[in-house]
């Protein structure tokens, strides 16, 4: 099938050298494409947008691995600017996959494009496209005992809901598929009718890279409940705090671990040794990664030297940033010590620097 033939060009991403920005020629053949390819992936970017330049090496490895599909379009000349209006193009980057009407992945969804959310990184757009891809008309696949060890395999996130066909309620089966289909291009969702007769209907779910896996069977009916299941066991442990979600996170209650990055090696260390700490503290703190080099202000303003990576504890409520100083390599302990020290009061808030008279000027 076509997108069997598809993922294994996608499978050669990791190899595939970086280029340069490759924009489709003009408005009229992206509409062509957009028409007749059973798929397109589309990055509409600005090159006054500061998050474009960023993309740019993510997105060019990512087009190598199949050109004729995957491309991008420049909002800022003006023969694109009709066809970025009429496609509501109102931030940048915005990624969509856009699916032909003859689809065989979507060919019964009014819909004409799933909207890319994640991380602008080639890694994570290429499991979306993965995930994307392999789905028939529903998100939801239907697991078997023969296909089970294929489905947990496939994805890093899944979901798989026992409803014993007898007993589960159709309102748990519909909170489900409208929840699967919200978030199908994030995680993967299966459904299994297997179970004994007189079983309870319940929802697991394997989060891989957090090592976590959870199940939930009250309130099944519920769709804020199974919605909250999802967010809640899909979502990490220690996400990367951006623009888009920051105030979600300075809502909370809780007080925030910053950890400043320069590249993807330095976000997987980090995560991998503080993972441990984010479970244990989960209830009181968030521990999130920002890129320094997508958000340079943001170091200065936890009280770190600009550019540079590093760790600064702040506590919303009061306004208080705790920038660590200290000359230890920032293992889990090193930090456990420093949360201590700072509940304890021997470290004290920083103060930011005042301005000068000419400064303000």
């Amino acid at each position: 099938m076509w997108n069997t033939r598809y993922l294994f060009a996608l499978s050669l991403l990791a190899a595939s050298p970086a280029l340069a920005w490759n924009h489709a020629d003009s408005a009229a053949a992206l509409q062509e494409a957009l028409k007749t390819n059973d798929f397109t992936l589309v990055a509409f970017i600005h090159p006054t947008d500061p998050q474009t330049p960023l993309l740019e090496p993510e997105w060019t490895t990512l087009q190598t691995t199949n050109p004729s599909h995957i491309t991008s379009i420049d909002c800022s000349l003006p023969p694109f600017h009709p066809l970025c209006a009429s496609l509501a193009i109102h931030s940048f980057p915005t990624i969509r996959l856009y699916h032909s009407p003859s689809s065989p992945t979507h060919p019964n969804l009014n819909l004409t494009f799933t909207r890319y959310r994640g991380p602008r990184r080639s890694k994570p757009i290429l499991s979306f496209l993965r995930r994307t891809l392999r789905s028939p008309s529903t998100p939801i696949q239907t697991i078997t005992p023969s296909n089970t060890t294929s489905f947990l395999a496939s994805d890093s996130v899944l979901f798989l809901a026992h409803f014993p066909a007898d007993t589960t309620p159709a309102a748990a089966r519909a909170a489900y598929e409208k929840v699967a289909y919200k978030y199908r291009d994030r995680y993967s969702f299966g459904v299994s009718f297997d179970a004994p007769k007189g079983a309870e209907a319940r929802i697991e779910c394997w989060n891989v890279p957090e090592d976590v896996q959870r199940s939930v069977a009250e309130g099944l009916d519920s769709e804020k409940v199974v919605e909250g299941f999802v967010r809640g066991c899909g979502g990490s442990l220690i996400p990367e705090l951006t623009r888009r979600n920051e105030i979600g996170f300075y809502n909370s209650g809780k007080s925030l671990v910053h950890y400043f990055v320069r590249n993807d090696r330095e976000r997987s260390e980090y995560v991998k040794e503080m993972l441990p700490l984010a479970k244990k503290y989960g209830e009181y703190l968030h521990f999130t990664t920002t890129d320094v080099n997508e958000y340079p202000d943001a170091v200065e303003m936890m009280g770190l030297k600009r550019g540079t990576r590093g760790l600064s504890v702040q506590t919303p409520g009061t306004g208080d940033v705790y920038p660590y100083t200290g000359k230890e390599q920032l293992t889990a302990h090193v930090v456990e010590m420093f949360l201590s020290d700072i509940i304890q009061g021997k470290v004290k808030p920083w103060q930011r620097p005042r301005r000068t008279e000419h400064e303000e000027l």
